[in-house]
């Protein structure tokens, strides 16, 4: 029974969860750099981690740690968000822990598009290096969802339309353009709600 009782004190004792709460960063932050450097993100050349203390990810330099908020604007900034679900996935289904087993992302390429090119988001619309950039996000998006399949789901919700890019054309559900909306107008009770 007392060996039993030090083996639980052991596991709960503040200097365990701390290792094991390091050990679980690390490894996350292993795959986040990966991904990083993939995404050509500022600061994608040094270790990365998720801080839990300050919940941000940050970019261990040569001189010192780099919060995100430091990281340049908004395509790191939508990058590394990125990171940190994907490397929290990872974990949680490689680990088979109790967490859903699908992240909705909504509009992860707005920063790239102005809000008067929505309605025709096509990527042709962007400079090359935003174009590159975008399909970078999605590559990314496939990568992860192809190593945890069938374990882990994205969907996204977005104006861009990758039209030259045939796994993004064939990963689309549905194009809510025009009359073609999340809710069908023809569900709506005249006179309730407007389009």
């Amino acid at each position: 029974v007392t060996t039993r009782l030090d083996a639980l004190r052991a596991e709960l004792s503040t200097e365990e969860i701390q290792a094991k709460l390091d050990s679980t960063s690390n490894r996350i932050g292993i795959e986040m750099s990966r991904w990083a450097k993939d995404l050509t993100l500022e600061y994608s050349q040094n270790p990365l981690r998720i801080d839990l203390r300050h919940l941000t990810v940050v970019a261990d330099a040569d001189e010192g740690p780099v919060p995100m908020d430091r990281m340049g604007g908004g395509k790191n900034w939508v990058g590394y968000h990125l990171l940190a679900h994907f490397g929290l996935h990872q974990w949680f289904v490689t680990q088979q822990r109790p967490t859903p087993r699908f992240l909705m992302l909504d509009q992860p390429t707005q920063v790239y598009y102005p809000a008067e090119r929505y309605e025709e988001a096509d990527v042709k619309t962007l400079t090359d290096e935003d174009r590159d950039a975008v399909q970078g996000m999605f590559n990314l998006i496939f990568t992860v969802v192809e190593e945890l399949a069938p374990r882990f789901q994205v969907i996204v919700t977005d104006h861009a339309d990758l039209t030259s890019d045939k796994r993004f054309q064939k990963a689309i559900v549905e194009r809510w353009r025009g009359d073609v909306k999340l809710v069908p107008i023809d569900w709506l009770s005249e006179g309730t709600v407007t389009a």
